[in-house]
């Protein structure tokens, strides 16, 4: 049986740290992105032309992806990390302009809107985005009411999502709206023309299909809990060959329902790419859902290290060595390859202890992005299953 190897010395966060060695198992010989391989291996059939293009921007601490298709686009989240230093919302603005600008063909339109669950790094920008660009459907899980930490103090995001729902009161016939309640989902996830409102055009004929494989649980909450991480909508995407899988900031008792769920049907986790759960932390990745998914590449959406202020992905202790060891795996992991990465990895956080954060250096080789390593990761998913990963630096 082959073993990952780690080093896990508490070394203080120097550059000295040894690197996470994945010993590659030839099973999980899978070629790397296209920035690091042989361009000799594309296959012939690959159709530049038709292909789904994910775009998982840099937008902090935070998530935000635009789904670019041939024949319209979507975003799933419009959050970002926002302080004195860095302004995710803009960030997401002048992403979404410029995008616009060179797809002229989409006329500033969204066909989909998707926010996850109503946390302030998942739908910061979301009145923004409804009021500066053309929408035409809205998923969320439907919650609508004000939600209050254990200090007492009112959940921005939750604010947020009520504002959202008020807006959409008064635009009825502008945008068609989906609230997302696991109860509601068939055994097969939902694919609706809300839910799935992008079709094939002239441009490519293939047909994405988006479904919803989980909202907000409305049934047994004495044990399920009202953390809203667990109430994420999760989010499958297919383009041809290719697919995607998108959990928002589900947790274990989430995951573990999800794939409860799904047992007839497991091939609808099985997935090429897996944005990684909850900004990497240690309580939203498990071995028995990367089993399942299979993926050759992960993106983890997530702030730098630099930044060492509150509410920031140093602070948060994200990427977690625990989701780490589960990403690079050698039996399970994500099986593709990128070229040689030192990154920092997280071993402890220092928000809820205030204690002082601990992260080591890692080297990584494993196809795992982070927009807090790489920028905005850049994943063209051709309609044959070929991939190619392009990073846009910081």
């Amino acid at each position: 049986m082959r073993v990952l190897a780690l080093s896990l010395c508490a070394c203080s966060g120097t550059d000295e740290a040894p690197p996470i060695e994945v010993r590659v198992d030839p099973a999980l010989d899978v070629p790397p992105p296209a920035a690091d391989r042989d361009p000799r291996a594309r296959p012939p059939d690959t159709d530049d032309a038709d292909a789904m293009v994910l775009h998982f921007i840099d937008i902090g601490q935070g998530d935000a992806t635009l789904l670019e298709f041939p024949c319209g686009a979507a975003l799933i989240d419009t959050g970002g990390e926002k302080n004195e230093l860095f302004d995710g919302e803009a960030a997401l603005v002048a992403y979404l302009d410029a995008f616009f600008a060179r797809r002229a063909d989409l006329d500033r339109t969204l066909d989909l809107l998707v926010i996850t669950h109503p946390h302030i790094d998942h739908n910061r920008a979301a009145l923004t985005v409804l009021e500066r660009y053309k929408v035409k459907n809205v998923v969320d899980n439907g919650a609508d009411a004000p939600h209050r930490h254990s200090d007492g103090t009112e959940d921005p995001g939750a604010t947020q999502q009520m504002a959202v729902h008020t807006w959409l009161g008064s635009h009825p016939d502008r945008v068609r709206y989906y609230a997302a309640r696991a109860v509601d989902l068939p055994e097969t996830g939902l694919s609706s023309p809300v839910v799935d409102p992008i079709g094939g055009c002239e441009r490519a004929a293939t047909d994405p299909r988006l479904t919803v494989l989980w909202g907000e649980v409305t049934e047994d909450l004495e044990t399920y809990g009202d953390n809203p991480n667990n109430h994420s909508v999760v989010v499958r995407v297919d383009y041809g060959e290719s697919s995607a899988l998108f959990t928002g900031d589900l947790e274990l008792i989430g995951l573990s329902r999800l794939v409860d769920r799904y047992e007839k049907r497991p091939e609808l986790l099985d997935v090429d790419i897996y944005q990684v759960g909850h900004h990497g932390s240690k309580n939203a990745t498990i071995h028995y859902q990367m089993a399942l998914m299979s993926p050759k590449v992960a993106v983890i959406s997530m702030g730098p290290y630099e930044r060492n202020i509150p509410w920031t992905a140093r602070k948060y202790g994200h990427p977690h060595i625990v989701a780490m060891e589960h990403l690079v795996h050698p039996l399970y992991g994500v099986r593709g390859r990128r070229a040689p990465k030192e990154v920092w990895i997280g071993f402890r956080g220092a928000f809820k202890d205030k204690v002082t954060e601990l992260f080591e250096r890692r080297t990584i080789d494993r196809a795992v992005y982070g927009t807090g390593w790489d920028g905005t990761v850049v994943v063209a998913a051709n309609a044959n299953g070929w991939l190619d990963v392009r990073t846009l630096g910081r």
